[in-house]
């Protein structure tokens, strides 16, 4: 399974800006992402190109993300 990493901008308590990071498999992307953007590629007429390899790709576009090979790595040695 392949994992992805994304940082975004958060705050603290004290209002005080921070990089969040989160990591996230395949299956968390398209069960969080799935149902939208397939449905938003039937509406503009993009049936031929819907697939859960183009879903996940969008979705790192879309966020920045970079591949986690060490999380990857982590989870072959376990």
């Amino acid at each position: 399974m392949r994992y992805w990493t994304i940082v975004t901008p958060d705050y603290n308590i004290l209002w005080q800006e921070y990089n969040k990071w989160e990591t996230l498999s395949e299956k968390d992307i398209l069960d969080h992402y799935w149902d939208w953007w397939s449905g938003k590629m039937k509406e503009v007429g993009k049936q031929e190109l819907i697939s859960e390899e183009r879903c996940i790709e969008d979705w790192c576009v879309v966020h920045w993300a970079e591949r986690n090979y060490w999380r990857e790595m982590k989870e072959n040695i376990q």
